[in-house]
């Protein structure tokens, strides 16, 4: 699949955000860009500090400046680095911003910056078990409406289904009417 200008001009902005990185401790510049559901894009660079606690990965600063700006949905999320990957963080940041169809350009940057080969994949794929404030009761209604954690897991498919209220009168009627039989025999 060729990219299309919009991609081409993500990737563009995300490589000049890699110029801007301040990483004086890792040596390990990325960029980042967003394309939000309005077709802006907005860009981040990895910040890091003598904390390394403290430091900021490219694609939550990317993310943030968005949200900032009120552009919560996001399109296309691209990543310029050697070896450019998402850390887990990352991951689940880009979920709660991100929709079904979400796409992720990862670019790899050879050495000398001029070459570089990209990846294309769904963000929703890079993260299998995300944080869920739903089911861990910590929410009961989206926060965000098109966040991905309101899809459905593979592993609650197979999950036990709870009887239904019909199925568990019934069950507490006949084991009342064992218990009486059981007493007077």
């Amino acid at each position: 699949m060729k990219p299309t200008k919009e991609i081409k001009r993500l990737i563009d902005i995300a490589l000049s955000a890699r110029k801007n990185a301040y990483c004086p401790y890792s040596k390990y510049p990325v960029g980042a860009s967003v394309l939000t559901s309005s077709g802006r894009i907005l860009a981040g660079c990895n910040v890091e500090n003598a904390s390394y606690g403290l430091s900021m990965c490219a694609e939550r600063s990317a993310i943030f400046n968005a949200v900032s700006r009120r552009q919560t949905q996001i399109k296309a999320i691209c990543i310029v680095g050697s070896s450019a990957k998402p850390c887990g963080a990352c991951r689940q940041v880009m979920l709660e911003f991100s929709t079904k169809d979400t796409i992720l350009y990862l670019v790899n940057v050879s050495g000398d910056s001029r070459r570089h080969t990209v990846t294309r994949a769904k963000v929703f794929s890079m993260l299998p078990s995300p944080f869920d404030p739903y089911a861990s009761g910590l929410l009961s209604r989206p926060a965000n409406p098109q966040n991905l954690m309101r899809r459905k897991h593979p592993s609650r498919k197979n999950a036990r289904r709870r009887p239904s209220r019909r199925t568990r009168a019934a069950g507490r009627r006949g084991s009342g009417r064992r218990k009486a039989r059981a007493r007077k025999g």
